[in-house]
This record gives structure tokens, C-alpha cells and sequence, in this order.
């Protein structure tokens, strides 16, 4: 009872929690060092974490009654242990019931058959009359490796064992020769040089014809025999015959008819090495005979290769011994032998599973950058047709595009050719690959348990009875009572930077003014977006360079309109400037040759022309998302940016000319055929000039006005393609010119700048106002009122400041259309608004908070505007077009800034705990006042966190077919749920109920937030949402330097809390 009584208990929980929450964490980390496998065995699929996830049930149905949870006045905890406890029995479905795995449909064919994700060894055996099938679900990891095996029996048969007693990872067949102990081996070269060892007594079929040597089994096959030294062949067909060794060097080259002998068919006849043989339009070379040799699969590095099984098969006494090929993921290919009078048939992989309906692909088309063999997207047609149910149905299906029927979710995940000569040819693939997933059950139940979360956390926050609003009550009246004196808190902070050029040629830049008169240009974007060319020029240099500005070679500062210009009509000099960026430790620039961070376009290139890293993009493009380490995804990323660069000088980027009665409003660049044509076949002017012909010309007039000074040629046909825009275009689309210059200003106001540089000031001086108004001793202190007024100013620049804040939201969400919140920039803005908010929430409660929230805002937008986040002002990608993106990220970003804002709280009650003594007991209201709003700010943040972790699995569901799959992103973002879960039931473990205790674990469990947002992206490989892989980039000084100083502030206010021995 004792015992039941321990593992039922709130301590047990925490324990049970806390080893969830780092069993997930160190298993991406596994994954990262070893494989998806392994991290699946020795965690995810592992019997004690489903134990563990099993004692959490029991724990969260215990508490219903520990807790008394049936009363009306809780029914928000009630229902959120009836979420958890639900969202984990629809976990347990999903494993045991749903399953996953990939589909393969070739152009104009049909397939029904998919192939589980799950590895099984599989086996099968009969005689004549009955058949025995087993299969076991089985995984090899790299660490702790364990072999299938299996005993039972079979009638009429003595008792059967089946065992895998090693293994041979990523195996290659070997031939080696003059071994000791060796068979007698014949070895053939069959048609594409593929080589055919036969052992004697053995009959293979290969290409489709049987070939023996010394067996004669098969009545069809070529037989080959070697007897006495002399090798002899029989065939039931004709066969023609060539000496090759007798054939002189001018025989093979001279193109004269070869003299054959032929060979009739059912007899006899002596052959040598080195005769060619040719039958049913089939020309074999017999390479050798060797009399002791053998073939043994040695292991390699290459990935692709299959694994060999050594496997022993015992019936009764008889021991046989082979060897299986299969390996997680690829099909299964059965090994067929004989023993004990019984047949087997072995196999590991990937089994068989039939669908009641056939898919069949149309058409697969791979999307390339312009003028480049570079791939840019894939996609597929494919028809679905069920006999059953009489559907014959078509779909568009491509990356973050599902199709949902029968209880299959698709979604396209990679492609491949049916034949290698068609790849080496650089043909477009002719198979889409498609990931399937079948869990309804689990998913559902799952949701279910979701929505009684999402209720029950949003209730605690409003629960009159919850303990949410106990806290709050608590730190109003804590405020109320506080009066104290402390000492000062002083930050600064320092930055400086120094930028040197030297040139030795000066370079003339296009005219600011002009480039500006282009900018207001409207164009369509690649994703369809009408926007000014302004807006085009800083989302293409940002793309390209990471920068919103450039210093040329020879010593010129230009603006991105600038560039973009310039590079349209100077494309040699652009061509050698070093303007793309290539990210460090990632290997890409060792492959450009490169030095620095930064390469030219004419660094991606050979001198014969061809592309340095075309074999590299075809290689690393082909593999599935999850597959691709960190060089596969930056030379992507690079070649992507290069390819931007090419196509800004070509002007292909510049989609200024609407097609007249378009459906589809689909703009053009210059060179699209379309802009050949003539502009008005009906106007006696127009009907001899095309748009491509005026853009050509507006060209050579900037080529010549750089020159002369004189852009008024220039600007004439600017002019006119303007006012092409307005005649031929869909009037709804046409941005007005209070719209562009909008955006343009938004532009160039750097706004989020303006607003982290002013949150840093204020930040500065709240903290020191809001300390000393805290700590004043009494009211009628004649600074007292100077303090608190100066206080209040701040507070009132705070709340401008906030409102310029909310303001540049707003114009980013007018200018876009979408909430701003769709990308890592928009994220970390939105973080920062959320963490103000916070403040703001709760000035009643503590003044210090809002200082607080102010730090946190400004290191939050400095870390936004590092090179590593875009800030363009794009639509929606496509797996963000959903109304998830408003609710699934809004939550996860605003549940940052709550959990940040718990950071900074922690940490100013830790230092204060430095200051701390016996008898100063304003200083402990401060800490409790500050305690108790850093618990309804976890409160809050753990709320949001939980809620938008799930709708991210809803959201994931939709977009790749599964709700859970264990990528990195997600298992953290379920890691930051259970450490703040742990945290903040802190205060019903005998031991850790103390202030000091939560405070401290609100500092450091914030590194599960920064692990999430920073570590996955930059430290972690294998996921969906992962940015980088393999080397990782060096972890600054600086972090080492802030994590030892916030180790070293909280062990020296342990040490004065112990020495003043403050409970």
C-alpha cells in the first residue's frame, strides 16, 4: 500500500514528468548523434516510456480524487487532467492501431499497395499442403542492438527456430578469390556489366533468364557444367559463340563482321573463358572459373545499400544457414530455401499493405528555377478510383497539400525515376512517392482530449475559485503592504561596430532618385503578391546578401533599389561582386571554394561553365525533408539565392506587364513570351512594338543615362509601362499610390529597429525608477513623489513606445494580409509585443514587471534582426495558408514572451535574494510581491504553451498527414509544456515548496524555451522544422559568459540565504 500510496503521490509525478521531459529532450539529441531508429528504441517505442506514460495516467486519474476534483467550483482542473488523460489514451490508439507508410505510383499506372513505415522480419513456411506466416515489428538501432528470433512448430515437422544472429550494415556483395576453403564459382558479366557469381549446384534468375551451373533443376535455364577442367553448356535454345581472347585489337575496332560459331540447341558444347555468348537477344561474357572462392557482403558507409542478416534456421537437428537482405524503409525481398523437407521463405523491411482503392499518377512534374537545372517544387496529378464505391476521382497534390479518402491521408514526400538512364539523361522523375497515414481513431480521440485541455486551461485563467486568481489576489494585497529600502540595480550595455573600405577604381551607382522612381513600379511577386519594386529590391538583397544594404568593391554604400537596378544594367560588374550569402561550418563554401561568409555568382560556376554544385542539389533535393542534413539544406538554401541573383540581373524577377484577360491575374516578366507579342494589334503605333521591346530599350536608356546624366528616355518608358499596369490589369489588384507609399515607408523607417533601441533606453531607466520607488521607506520622503512621478513618465514613453510597437504590426498585417507571425522574424516581433502585454497585464500588481518586460523586449527584437531572420514581406507558403497560422503561433509566440517575462522575473528575485538579510522584510514583500506575479505569468505562458503546442499537431495533421511524429521541434515544444508543468506544481513537493526554488527553476527553465526556438534550428538535424544539421556553429562566448554568471548570482544567493538561514 505504502508503495501505491509513493508512485500515486505529487512528488512521484513531478519525478514522472521530469523523466518524460528529459527522456524526449535527450532523445532528439540521439537522434541527431545516431538515427531515427535508435532514438525510437532506446526512447520513443521503448516498453519503460510507455511505462512511464502509462504511471501518468494513473497519476492524473489519482488526482481526481486526491484533489477532489469533482466539485463544480474545479471544473477547469478537472478538465484538464480529463485532457491529459485522454490525449494520452488516444496515444496509445495511434500506436497500437494507426500505422504510416509510403506509397509508390509510377506515370500512367495504378498502385494499391503501401509499405509500412515499421521494419518487420517476416516469415513464411509450407510444404505441400499447409503454410505457417509470422511476422515480428522489429527495429536494429546503433546502440543495444537486438536480433529477431522465433521457436514454434509445424505439423508434421519436428519443432522450428529462426534466428538473426548478426548483422552486416549497409552490406556490398564481395567476390573473393583464392580464399582457402573456397567453392567453385563461375562468373558471368551479364548486359550494363552486371556481375552474375554462381556457386556450383546453384540456379539464379537473372533479366529474366535462369542460369545452373552444375544443376539441373529447371529444364528452361542455361546450364553451364565444369568437369575435368573444361567448361561446357547446354541450352534448350540456339546460342552463338566468340572467342574474345582469340580477336585481335583491330578486330574490335576495325567494325568488321566477327566470325560466330553456333551452338545447337540440347546438346553439349565446350566453351572457354573468355567467349562471348549470345541467346534470345542476350550477350553474356563468362569471366572466369575459380575453383576456391566465395562471396561475402562486407559493410560500407553507403546509406542506400540494404543490410545482410546472417540467419541459422534449425528444424529439429538440421541446421541451415543464410542470409536475408532488407532494411528499415525499403521493400522486402524474400530470401527462398529449403530444410528439414520444409520451404522458407525470409524477408526484413517494409511489408505489404493493400488499400481497397487503386491510386494512379497522371503526371509528375518537377519545377525548376528558370534558365537552371536547379529544382524548385514538385508535385503531383493522381486519380483515385474505387471500384467499391464507384469514385474515379482526380487531385493536385504536392509538399503541405494532403489529400484525405477512405481513411488515408496523403501527401507527397518525394520522387524517383524508373530507370537510371533516364536520371543520368536529365529527364523529369516518372514515380512520386507518397507518405500514407491511416489513424482516424487515435486523431480523434486525440482532439478530443485537446479540446478538454485547451477549456481547462483557459479556465484556470478565469476559474474564480483556481489558483490563479488566489495568486493574483495574493500580490495586489502583497503590493499594498510593501514598503522597503534596497540598493540601486545599474545595466549597460555597450556596441559598437567599424567598417573599413579602401578601392582603388571608384564605381558610379545609379542615381538614388532614379532607382526610386522604379521603385514605386508595381510587381507581382513569385507567390503572387502585388507589391511596389521597392518592397522587391529589400526582399530580394535581404534574400540574397542577409543585409539591407551593400558597400561595393570600390567603396560605395548602396540601398537595395540601388542594387537591383544597377544589376539589370551593369551585369559584369554585379556578376563579381560578392553580395550571396553562404552560411559558415556548413561545408557549401568549402564546395564553392569560397573564403569568408560571402560569394560572387561567378564562384558557383567552373571555368567551363558548368554549375559546381549540380550533382551536390540533385542528390540532396531528391531526399525526403527529414533526410537532409545540414549541407543538403544550405546548398539549397545557397544555390536558391544565387539563382534570385541571376534572375535580378536577367530583370526575370521584375513581373511588371499583367497578360490582358488572365484568369489567373498572372503578371510577366519581359522575357516571357507572352511580352513578344505586339501591345495593340489594333493601334497602327503599338501593333510594331512589343513590351519586351520597351523594357529592352528602357535598359539601354539607363545604360546610356549613367553615362550622360540625362534619364528622361528612361523615365518616358517607365512611365509608359506604368500606365500599361493601369490599362491592362485587374483594377482590384492595383495597389493605390497612398498604398505604395505605405509600404515604401514602411520600408525605409525601419521601424522594429527604432522600437528595440527605444525599448532598450526605457528598460534601463524603468528598472533603476522602479527599484528605488519600491524600496522608498515612506511616502513622505521628499524624493518620493519626484521618484514616482519620473516613474510614470517612463511608463507613459513605455506605453507610446508600445503603441508605435502595435502600430508597426498592424502596417506589416495591413501591407501583407495576413497576421504577422508567419516566419522566424515576425515570430520573435511578436514575442517581444506579447511580453509588454505581460507588463502591462500586470502593472497592478508590480511596477518592476514592466521594467522587466522592457529588457526582455529589446533583447527579443535585437535577436529578430540578426542576419539569420528575414524580414521579408511575403504571402503565405504554402503550409502556412491556414487559419492555424492566426491561433497555432499566435499562442506559441505569445506564450514566449509570458515564459521570457517569468526569465527576467526569476532572475531580478534571484539577484535580490544576493541583497537579502534576516531582518529586512520589505525585501522579502518585494520577493513574494514579485514571486507571486512570476507564477501568474508561468500561469499564462504554460497555458498558451500547451495550447499551441497541441493546435501545432492539429495543424501538422492537416499538413503532413500525422498529428504526432516525434520531430525535434514539436518534442520540445512538449518539453517547455512538462518543465513549466513541473515548476509550477513545485509548491506541493514537501522540499521544493520555497520562493528561492521557484524562482530559480523560472531562470532555467527558460532554456527548454531557447532550445525550442534556437537549439532545434541550429543544433538538431532530423526534423520538419529543423534549419541545420551535422557540424553545428560554434556556441558563442558570450552565452558561455551569461549562462556562468547566472549560475554563479544563483549559487552566491543560495550561500547568503543559508548563511542568514532565510526559510
Amino acid at each position: 500500500m505504502k508503495i501505491l500510496k509513493h508512485l500515486l503521490s505529487a512528488k512521484f509525478m513531478a519525478v514522472l514528468l521530469f523523466i518524460m521531459a528529459a527522456a524526449i529532450g535527450t532523445a532528439t539529441f540521439i537522434e541527431n548523434e545516431y538515427d531515427t531508429i535508435t532514438a525510437k528504441e532506446l526512447v520513443y517505442n521503448a516498453k519503460w516510456f510507455e511505462l512511464v506514460l502509462l504511471l501518468l495516467l494513473l497519476n492524473f486519474i489519482n488526482n481526481i480524487k486526491t484533489y477532489q476534483l469533482l466539485k463544480w467550483k474545479k471544473w477547469s482542473v478537472l478538465l484538464l487532467h480529463f485532457g491529459f488523460i485522454i490525449a494520452l489514451f488516444g496515444a496509445f490508439v495511434s500506436r497500437y492501431i494507426g500505422y504510416e507508410g509510403v506509397m509508390l505510383v509510377q506515370e500512367n499506372d495504378t498502385s494499391n499497395q503501401i509499405y509500412s513505415s515499421e521494419p518487420y522480419f517476416q516469415i513464411k513456411v509450407h510444404n505441400d499442403s499447409i503454410q505457417y506466416n509470422e511476422e515480428q515489428q522489429h527495429y536494429f538501432s546503433q546502440v543495444f542492438t537486438k536480433y529477431p528470433k522465433t521457436k514454434f512448430s509445424f505439423p508434421g515437422s519436428e519443432d522450428i527456430s529462426v534466428e538473426v544472429i548478426s548483422r552486416i550494415t549497409n552490406a556490398k556483395k564481395e567476390f573473393i578469390k583464392d580464399v582457402p576453403g573456397g567453392k567453385l564459382f563461375l562468373h558471368l558479366v551479364l548486359p550494363g556489366r552486371e556481375n552474375l557469381y554462381l556457386h556450383s549446384g546453384e540456379v539464379v534468375v537473372k533479366q529474366g533468364i535462369p542460369f545452373a551451373f552444375n544443376n539441373n533443376d529447371r529444364e528452361d535455364a542455361i546450364k553451364f557444367f565444369y568437369d575435368e577442367d573444361q567448361l561446357k553448356v547446354f541450352a534448350p535454345f540456339e546460342v552463338n559463340k566468340i572467342d574474345m581472347a582469340s580477336l585481335s585489337v583491330e578486330d574490335r575496332q576495325g567494325g568488321k563482321q566477327i566470325a560466330q560459331d553456333t551452338l545447337s540447341p540440347n546438346e553439349i558444347h565446350n566453351v572457354n573463358v573468355r567467349n562471348l555468348i549470345s541467346f534470345l537477344g542476350t550477350q553474356v561474357m563468362i569471366s572466369s572459373v575459380e575453383k576456391k572462392a566465395k562471396l561475402e557482403y562486407i559493410s560500407t558507409e553507403n546509406n542506400d545499400l540494404p543490410d545482410a542478416l546472417v540467419t541459422n534456421i534449425r528444424v529439429g537437428n538440421q541446421l541451415q544457414n543464410d542470409i536475408i537482405i532488407g532494411k528499415s524503409g525499403v521493400r522486402m525481398v524474400p530470401t527462398t530455401l529449403k530444410c528439414g523437407g520444409l520451404f522458407f521463405s525470409l524477408a526484413y523491411g517494409s511489408k505489404n499493405i493493400e488499400t481497397p482503392f487503386k491510386v494512379g499518377l497522371t503526371d509528375f512534374r518537377l519545377l525548376k528555377y528558370p534558365g537552371s537545372e536547379s529544382p524548385s517544387s514538385y508535385e503531383s496529378d493522381i486519380t483515385i478510383k474505387d471500384e467499391l464505391n464507384e469514385v474515379d476521382e482526380s487531385y493536385n497534390l504536392f509538399m503541405n497539400h494532403v489529400v484525405d479518402y477512405g481513411g488515408f491521408r496523403f501527401f507527397q514526400s518525394s520522387y524517383d525515376w524508373s530507370n537510371e538512364q533516364n536520371k543520368k539523361a536529365g529527364l523529369d522523375p516518372d514515380i512520386t512517392i507518397l507518405s500514407v497515414n491511416h489513424d482516424i481513431l487515435g486523431t480523434w480521440i486525440t482532439y478530443l482530449g485537446y479540446l478538454f485541455l485547451a477549456i481547462g486551461l483557459l479556465g484556470t485563467l478565469f476559474n474564480p475559485s483556481s489558483r490563479f486568481i488566489d495568486v493574483r489576489k495574493k500580490a495586489i494585497k502583497m503590493r499594498n503592504k510593501r514598503k522597503s529600502v534596497l540598493a540601486l540595480l545599474l545595466l549597460s550595455i555597450c556596441f559598437g561596430s567599424s567598417v573599413a573600405a579602401d578601392s582603388s577604381y571608384k564605381y558610379k551607382p545609379i542615381p538614388v532618385n532614379q532607382a526610386d522612381s522604379l521603385g514605386i513600379l508595381l510587381v507581382q511577386t513569385f507567390e503572387g503578391r502585388i507589391q511596389p519594386t521597392h518592397t522587391l529590391a529589400y526582399d530580394i538583397f535581404h534574400k540574397i546578401s542577409k543585409q539591407n544594404s551593400f558597400i561595393t568593391s570600390d567603396g560605395d554604400e548602396m540601398v537595395p533599389m540601388q542594387i537591383l537596378m544597377d544589376m539589370m544594367i551593369d551585369q559584369s560588374y554585379w556578376f563579381n561582386q560578392k553580395i550571396i550569402y553562404v552560411k559558415k561550418g556548413t561545408g557549401v563554401g568549402d564546395s564553392l571554394g569560397i573564403v569568408g561568409k560571402y560569394a560572387s555568382v561567378k564562384d558557383f560556376y567552373n571555368d567551363n561553365g558548368t554549375e559546381k554544385l549540380e550533382k551536390q542539389l540533385q542528390i540532396s533535393f531528391a531526399k525526403k525533408d527529414i533526410e537532409k542534413n545540414i549541407f543538403d539544406k544550405e546548398v539549397i538554401k545557397t544555390n536558391e539565392r544565387m539563382n534570385i541573383a541571376l534572375q535580378a540581373m536577367n530583370g526575370e524577377v521584375l513581373k511588371v506587364f499583367p497578360k490582358l484577360n488572365d484568369k489567373t491575374d498572372k503578371w510577366v516578366n519581359w522575357k516571357n513570351p507572352y511580352c513578344e507579342l505586339s501591345i495593340d494589334s489594333a493601334d497602327e503605333y503599338l501593333s510594331k512594338i512589343s513590351l519586351s521591346r520597351v523594357f529592352r530599350s528602357y535598359l539601354f536608356d539607363l545604360v546610356e543615362a549613367k553615362k550622360t546624366g540625362d534619364f528622361s528616355k528612361a523615365q518616358s518608358l517607365l512611365n509608359f509601362i506604368k500606365g500599361y499596369q493601369i490599362r491592362s490589369s485587374n483594377k482590384d489588384l492595383l495597389l493605390t499610390r497612398k498604398q505604395i507609399d505605405r509600404e515604401i515607408s514602411y520600408n525605409q523607417s525601419n521601424l522594429f529597429i527604432r522600437v528595440k533601441n527605444y525599448y532598450g533606453y526605457l528598460s534601463l531607466f524603468l528598472l533603476l525608477f522602479a527599484f528605488w520607488s519600491a524600496l522608498m521607506s515612506s511616502k513622505e520622503s521628499f524624493l518620493y513623489k519626484p521618484v514616482n512621478f519620473f516613474l510614470w513618465i517612463l511608463i507613459g514613453l513605455l506605453v507610446v513606445v508600445f503603441g508605435m510597437h502595435t502600430y508597426s504590426l498592424i502596417i506589416r498585417w495591413i501591407i501583407t494580409g495576413h497576421a504577422p507571425w508567419s516566419n522566424g522574424f515576425e515570430a520573435l516581433t511578436f514575442i517581444a509585443w506579447g511580453g509588454v502585454l505581460a507588463g502591462f497585464l500586470f502593472i497592478r500588481s508590480s511596477k518592476i514587471t514592466l521594467a522587466g518586460t522592457s529588457l526582455l523586449a529589446f533583447f527579443t527584437l535585437m535577436t529578430a534582426g540578426h542576419s539569420s531572420f528575414d524580414p521579408q514581406l511575403t504571402d503565405l507558403q504554402p503550409v502556412l495558408k491556414s487559419y492555424w497560422l492566426v491561433i497555432h503561433v499566435a499562442c506559441i509566440t505569445i506564450s514566449y514572451g509570458f515564459l521570457g517575462l517569468g526569465f527576467i522575473l526569476g532572475l531580478i528575485n534571484t539577484i535580490n535574494y544576493l541583497f537579502l538579510k534576516k531582518g529586512n522584510k520589505n525585501l522579502k514583500m518585494i520577493i513574494t510581491e514579485l514571486t507571486y506575479v512570476n507564477e501568474m505569468t508561468l500561469t499564462i505562458g504554460l497555458a498558451l504553451a500547451t495550447i499551441g503546442t497541441f493546435l501545432g499537431g492539429i495543424w501538422a495533421n492537416e499538413s503532413w498527414g500525422r498529428y504526432w511524429g516525434w520531430d525535434a521541434k514539436e518534442t520540445w515544444a512538449l518539453v517547455i509544456v512538462l518543465t513549466y508543468a513541473i515548476v509550477l506544481h513545485f509548491r506541493l513537493i514537501p522540499g521544493l515548496k520555497s520562493k528561492f526554488t521557484f524562482n530559480v527553476a523560472s531562470v532555467f527553465a527558460f532554456s527548454s524555451v531557447l532550445m525550442t526556438f534556437i537549439g532545434v534550428n541550429y543544433y538538431l538535424s532530423k526534423g520538419l522544422h529543423s534549419y541545420a544539421r551535422g557540424e553545428t556553429p560554434v556556441f558563442p562566448v558570450w552565452a558561455w559568459i551569461l549562462i556562468a554568471s547566472i549560475i554563479s548570482i544563483t549559487l552566491a544567493a543560495w550561500f547568503n540565504k543559508r548563511r542568514q538561514k532565510i526559510i
